[in-house]
């Protein structure tokens, strides 16, 4: 019978890819999943759970803990990943539940934690640590019995890991403006602080780029959250000419309380993805955004999981860069 790996050679593809288009994974392009359906159909494949190695082992039961963001889109498209894994691995006896924290409750979260770590038969955590050096103290005495995996906060150098590298985009989101603005332009940065998970980082990069840039910089000047963010901002276009705009937190918030005619003409580039933000390129309002593939981030996670439950997988790169993606008007998607 004709193996993954055949099928795979005869494409010029990696066997994973065929794996994904057997089992249903939305992950790869149709024409791709078209190609190898076809080609599965004309060498009789037959996909054989019963004869695998991994079928018929005993359950193994993961928690995943994922937060609960502001940006409703983020923490659905985790879900939604992690949901894929879920149901490509369902013939393993693989198990995953997923409980969610709030993204501005790191106790919370670590009491979660507690929780999951005297449940005898847990086999595995999934975690976007909070609090990454509580959470790694609390679970290091666990490592030799439970596997973790980190999602979207890195936990720590020996731990895998699946996650943006947020500082790269928050340099593309810096080069990006730079080629928006002409020379001796003023950028406005404003900086909301530390979410915990990527606006610190996006906020690093974005500087570390921009002062390449032969732009004038203003700022960072602290938003203090949305409502005076956005009293700053008024006030500043007011008093000058301003012509790029980069926030590094609550950005489509703060956007969508100004007047859209004091935004017009100006350069406006941000990180991440939502509904919000949708909506603001399709105004004209965003020119782009800086976007990580979410829910791979969670279907990775809990690939990588299965990998080491299930295989005794050991990840000589801990850190799985998920890519990035620029969205702008042209190649927006609902």
């Amino acid at each position: 019978m004709v193996t993954q790996k055949e099928i795979a050679e005869k494409l010029g593809i990696s066997r994973t890819t065929v794996a994904r288009a057997i089992n249903g994974s939305p992950l790869i392009k149709e024409e791709t999943k078209k190609k190898i359906l076809e080609l599965v159909k004309e060498t009789n494949y037959e996909k054989n759970y019963v004869g695998s190695s991994l079928a018929g082992k005993k359950t193994k039961k993961v928690c995943a803990l994922v937060v609960e963001s502001k940006n409703e889109f983020y923490t659905s498209e985790i879900k939604r990943g992690i949901n894929l894994a879920i149901k490509e691995y369902k013939a393993y006896n693989y198990k995953i539940e997923i409980k969610t924290t709030d993204i501005n409750d790191p106790e919370k979260q670590i009491e979660e934690l507690e929780k999951l770590l005297k449940i005898k038969d847990l086999d595995g955590i999934i975690i976007t640590p909070l609090d990454k050096e509580k959470v790694y103290k609390i679970i290091k005495p666990y490592l030799e019995k439970l596997k973790i995996v980190s999602l979207g906060i890195r936990l720590h150098n020996d731990i895998p890991h699946v996650g943006p590298d947020h500082i790269k985009q928050g340099k593309i989101a810096a080069g990006l403006m730079d080629n928006l603005l002409r020379e001796n332009e003023k950028v406005l940065i404003i900086d909301n602080g530390d979410d915990k998970v990527s606006s610190k980082l996006y906020l690093k990069g974005f500087l570390d780029r921009i002062k390449d840039a032969n732009v004038e910089v203003i700022g960072p000047l602290e938003g203090n959250g949305i409502e005076k963010s956005v009293e700053l901002i008024k006030e500043l276009f007011t008093k000058e000419e301003i012509d790029g705009l980069y926030i590094n937190r609550y950005a489509h918030d703060i956007l969508v309380k100004l007047p859209k005619e004091m935004l017009k003409g100006k350069k406006i580039v941000t990180n991440g993805i939502g509904k919000i933000i949708k909506n603001l390129i399709k105004k004209k309002i965003i020119n782009m955004t800086v976007m990580e593939e979410i829910s791979s981030e969670g279907y990775a996670a809990g690939k990588n999981m299965f990998d080491i439950l299930y295989k005794n997988k050991i990840f000589d790169e801990k850190w799985e860069i998920s890519k990035s993606r620029i969205i702008f008007y042209e190649n927006l998607e609902d």
